[in-house]
């Protein structure tokens, strides 16, 4: 037997009032905007981007007096875990025991705990204009956006450099 649907359909039926109607559109509305299910908000991924590449170099200043500085591809690590929890998937970053892996460790929270610091603006259904957390979809875009920045300008810069491979005389 299958189960119930639990969605209420509205229509304009005989004893229903337009305000009956209006509040229960309203409020599918209203749920559909807090629990973040809305798409990306392309608006803001270049503020979001920026806040993040703040956050990160302020991170990887602090693991100057460490003697820490780390690669790319340690960075691109962090950010691509992070892009995976922002998908709903845990981390597959280990803790790691050494202070490298840790350090590395410490650049995915920090960005993991960014989107609960940056919000959006949103119209509710009253008229009325609030603060939400960025939405799941604007944040993961905002993230995979600065992955994809990082990348391109690592292949600029090698491009740029002269080839550091040393050729064997024949």
């Amino acid at each position: 037997m299958p189960a119930p649907r639990h969605e209420i359909q509205v229509r304009h039926a005989v004893g229903t009032s337009q305000a009956a109607t209006d509040v229960l559109r309203r409020g599918r509305e209203v749920e559909k905007l807090i629990p973040g299910k809305s798409p990306a908000d392309t608006r803001q991924i270049h503020t979001v981007i920026s806040k993040l590449q703040s956050v990160i170099a302020d991170y990887l200043d602090s693991g100057k007096p460490l003697k820490i500085t780390l690669s790319a591809y340690e960075i691109l690590s962090a950010i691509e875990a992070a892009i995976q929890e922002a998908a709903g998937r845990p981390s597959p970053w280990p803790d790691g025991a050494d202070a490298r892996t840790f350090f590395v460790h410490g650049l995915y929270d920090e960005i993991i705990q960014q989107p609960s610091n940056i919000f959006e603006t949103k119209l509710f259904p009253d008229g009325s204009e609030r603060y939400i957390p960025i939405s799941r979809a604007t944040w993961k875009t905002c993230v995979e956006s600065l992955r994809e920045q990082i990348i391109e300008a690592g292949l600029k810069i090698a491009k740029k450099s002269p080839s550091r491979r040393k050729t064997t005389p024949k």
